[in-house]
């Protein structure tokens, strides 16, 4: 803990109760209806750093505002009487001495000075200038305090929520800025030698530069917020796309290599069921050949058997001679060895039909097999591995347009850093009058890159609606979204962006400064339902950013005033202090015996 932090904020009174209520460290959320005192815990705050503001009225019948703060080297107690502008002061820290403190210049304990500008690390009183003519006055608390303590009336403000309300402050609030970023309080200036900055651009040059600005926030709102992050997921999603591709053409490939083997074999199978088709006829013609053959050899030898019952004639009938009757055995005998033979052959023959017939019943089958296996693998070419090939080709399409526009939006986001420098250049040339001291030329561009580059990254995290680009504008010095400046937009969203731009302000002294007050509270960020707003931030954006408020680490401590908080884990860690209105439950309100 770099500076200091509330403990205790005590409400006293004659006859009172004291009514107490204790922060830590972190986060602090104070919660609950109206009219339960919230707000005069921030009123009460406000007083003990200086106000002149009653935070409670008397009638209430208290008197007295006390509080209590933890440092890195003990504890600091301040209270202060209503009406009184002094300060008693008990310190158990070394470097604050005990006593009373007062608010004026000519006090010789001083509480804006000696006492809060002490506890975040300046020990000695600077001086700063405070207008145009050079005009010195003593560094304080106040200059500044009011871009760390920002009340529910200022939230929804349109001027810029860094600025005072009195413009003629206007110089002495930037001049205390820049002592908190860079420890410069000018001391050593001296007028003469302070000349006004010459003109290095005209207006013109400035009005292309913030079109062109504006076009490239609408293009990056268009293209939507990349992080490298996101780059590197898409790179490596690219080469994991690619790898699938070459994997599942590989499958295509092989798939496709033994359907052509497939039909290969399946028309060689085809031939030789063709040449056994062709066996099986001709098998079939020599079957009946063979028969037929058997037939005939069979009505021969019947026909020689019946033969034996007729006469043979022993005598010629013409000469009447003897004729010698042919012995006919010998072509009986050879009819039933052929006849035997042809037998034999048929039943050679039908052992062939059925090795033939087995052969051409394994060929039939492994054909249904070969064509069942060819279906399956057609299926997956085509209902799985070339759609997906499609698929992915198609895929890899949109992460290389994802990864184009991802270019796309860093070449702009490097167009931008380089245009705002010169738009820097070109706005402080119209902001500069005819004075000798522009404490905004200060700004170098050093400081609003990395202040930029906070804002940015605070409405990021806050899931800002449509947010395209966000920039610290030197004009105005207030955030402009999108290169539109807040005043364009309703109470909900002024609000929203002006809680975010002092949350990015404190963020950047805690990183970047010389000094940081550690400290931010805010009263009301978010507008309830029942606040009348022309325009609401989004239930997701004030979600977003309280959640943002409870993860950040840079900020000593956050105090926020609201009457309804978003549904989220808090955790821990948040210190939730809830009102209820109710006197059967919880705590009623602030003051104890208010109702």
């Amino acid at each position: 803990m770099a500076g200091f932090y509330i403990k205790k904020i005590i409400v006293t009174g004659k006859g009172k109760e004291p009514s107490t209520v204790e922060f830590g460290e972190g986060l602090n959320i104070v919660c609950g209806p109206s009219d339960t005192g919230k707000s005069y815990i921030f009123e009460c705050i406000d007083y003990i750093f200086g106000s002149d503001n009653i935070p409670i009225d008397e009638s209430a019948g208290y008197d007295c505002v006390k509080m209590v703060v933890a440092t890195d080297q003990g504890t600091v107690t301040a209270e202060r009487q209503f009406r009184s502008s002094k300060l008693n002061v008990s310190s158990t820290d070394s470097r604050v001495e005990s006593g009373k403190y007062g608010f004026r210049k000519s006090d010789k304990l001083n509480a804006n000075t000696d006492l809060w500008l002490r506890l975040i690390g300046i020990e000695e009183r600077h001086s700063i200038i405070t207008n145009k003519d050079f005009e010195k006055k003593s560094l304080t608390w106040r200059y500044f305090s009011h871009m760390l303590l920002i009340n529910e009336d200022r939230i929804i403000q349109r001027p810029s929520i860094l600025m005072p309300k009195q413009r003629t402050a206007d110089t002495g609030t930037l001049a205390s800025l820049l002592f908190l970023i860079t420890g410069k309080d000018f001391a050593e200036t001296d007028p003469r030698e302070a000349k006004k900055m010459k003109v290095a651009k005209k207006a013109a040059v400035a009005e292309y530069i913030r079109s062109r600005l504006t076009y490239f926030a609408d293009r990056k709102s268009e293209l939507g917020v990349t992080t490298v992050a996101d780059a590197n997921a898409l790179h490596e999603s690219v080469e994991g796309i690619i790898d699938e591709i070459a994997r599942t053409e590989s499958q295509i490939t092989d798939a496709s290599r033994r359907n052509s083997g497939l039909l290969r074999e399946i028309f060689a199978l085809n031939e030789q069921l063709t040449e056994c088709s062709t066996l099986h006829s001709r098998y079939n013609a020599l079957r009946s050949q063979y028969h037929a053959d058997v037939k005939r050899l069979t009505f021969i030898a019947e026909g020689e058997y019946h033969q034996e019952n007729y006469p043979v004639n022993s005598k010629c009938p013409f000469c009447d001679g003897d004729i010698q009757a042919d012995d006919d055995h010998a072509y009986i005998d050879s009819s039933k060895a052929e006849l035997r033979k042809i037998n034999m052959q048929l039943q050679d023959l039908e052992v062939s039909a059925k090795d033939i017939a087995n052969e051409q019943s394994e060929i039939q089958n492994r054909i249904i097999e070969l064509n069942a296996e060819k279906q399956t693998i057609d299926g997956l070419l085509d209902n799985e591995l070339k759609p997906k090939a499609v698929s992915l080709k198609k895929l890899l399409a949109e992460y290389r347009i994802a990864l184009e526009m991802q270019d796309e939006y860093k070449f702009i986001s490097n167009m931008e850093t380089s245009m705002k420098g010169e738009l820097f250049t070109a706005e402080m040339e119209e902001v500069e009058t005819e004075s000798d001291f522009s404490i905004k030329s200060h700004f170098d561009r050093s400081i609003l890159d990395n202040l930029d580059r906070c804002i940015e990254d605070v409405l990021k995290a806050c899931k800002y609606e449509g947010l395209g680009s966000a920039r610290l504008s030197v004009g105005k010095f207030d955030v402009l979204v999108n290169e539109k400046e807040k005043l364009t937009f309703g109470k909900g969203y002024r609000a929203f962006l002006n809680t975010t731009l002092s949350i990015a302000l404190s963020e950047y002294l805690a990183e970047y400064g010389q000094f940081a007050p550690g400290l931010l509270i805010v009263d009301s960020p978010i507008l309830s339902l029942k606040e009348r707003g022309d325009e609401k931030a989004s239930d997701s954006m004030k979600s977003a950013l309280f959640q943002y408020l409870c993860d950040q680490q840079k900020i000593d401590q956050i105090i926020i005033i609201e009457n309804n908080i978003p549904e989220l884990d808090y955790g821990d860690n948040v210190n939730i202090i809830r009102f209820t209105k109710d006197e059967t439950q919880g705590r009623y309100g602030f003051l104890t015996d208010a109702r």
